[in-house]
C-alpha cells in the first residue's frame, strides 16, 4: 500500500522571522565576536583576510576597535605625473586587498571574521585556511618597512605566461602564473595560483616573486 503525505509539519526558512537572512546571519556572526578576539601566542601562525578593494585600512581600523589582531604592512606607492609635475607616492597596503589577522583557530572565529564590514574570505577559505608562519609574516612586514616591496623599485622583468614561485608574504611557496605584468619591471604583476583547489589571482609585488 503506498501512503502519501499532502503537508508537513515545522516552518519554512525565513518564514514568519524578522528581517532578511543575511541581516540575521550578520546577527549571528556578530554573536561570535569574541572568539576571534582571543590573542593566540607570540609565535602563532597568521591568516591572510581578503577584503574588498581600497577598504584595507578601513577593515583594520575595525579590527582594531573590536580587539582582534591584525597586520596591515604598507610601502610607497606609484608615482605619477599630472601637467608635468611629479606627485609624490603615498602609502599603500604591501598586498592590494589583503591584511593578516591572529587569533586562537577555531570555526567561531573564522565566522565572526567574515560577518565584519568590506572583509570577503579568509585565504583558503574558512574551512581550510591557509596558515601562514609568524616568521615568514614578521620578514615580509620588515621588507615592507625597509622598502623592498615599493612600487617604483624595479625587480625582475616578467611577462604573461611566465612560471613564478612566490617568495615572501602569505602566499610564500606557491607557483604561480603571471596574467598581466609591466614592461619594465615595476608595480604589481597579477599572478595566478592555485589554493586548495581553487584558482586564485592577487596583485603581489614584483620583489616577492622569482622565475621558476
Amino acid at each position: 500500500m503506498t501512503m502519501q503525505h499532502n503537508k508537513f509539519d515545522g516552518t519554512l526558512i525565513a518564514v514568519g522571522s524578522d528581517g532578511r537572512f543575511e541581516d540575521r546571519m550578520r546577527r549571528i556572526r556578530s554573536g561570535y565576536l569574541h572568539f576571534a578576539t582571543i590573542r593566540a601566542g607570540d609565535d602563532s601562525p597568521w591568516f591572510a583576510v581578503r577584503v574588498m578593494s581600497g577598504r584595507e585600512k578601513a577593515v583594520k581600523n575595525n579590527l582594531d576597535e573590536l580587539n582582534i589582531e591584525s597586520l596591515l604592512p604598507m610601502r610607497k606607492g606609484p608615482e605619477y605625473r599630472r601637467r608635468g609635475r611629479l606627485i609624490p607616492a603615498t602609502m599603500i597596503p604591501a598586498i592590494t586587498n589583503y591584511l593578516m589577522v591572529r587569533f586562537i583557530p577555531k570555526d567561531e572565529a573564522f565566522v565572526a571574521l567574515r560577518g565584519i564590514e568590506h572583509v570577503i574570505d579568509v585565504l583558503g577559505g574558512c574551512s581550510s585556511p591557509r596558515y601562514v608562519p609568524n616568521e615568514q609574516v614578521m620578514k615580509f612586514k620588515a621588507l615592507a618597512d625597509e622598502g623592498t616591496l615599493d612600487w617604483e623599485r624595479p625587480g625582475i622583468i616578467l611577462k604573461a605566461g611566465d612560471k613564478v614561485q612566490v617568495t615572501d608574504g602569505p602566499f610564500i611557496g606557491l607557483h604561480g602564473i603571471v596574467v598581466t605584468s609591466s614592461d619594465d619591471g615595476r608595480g604589481d604583476p597579477v599572478v595566478e595560483m592555485e589554493i586548495f583547489g581553487r584558482m586564485t589571482p592577487a596583485l603581489l609585488p614584483i620583489a616577492t616573486l622569482q622565475k621558476v
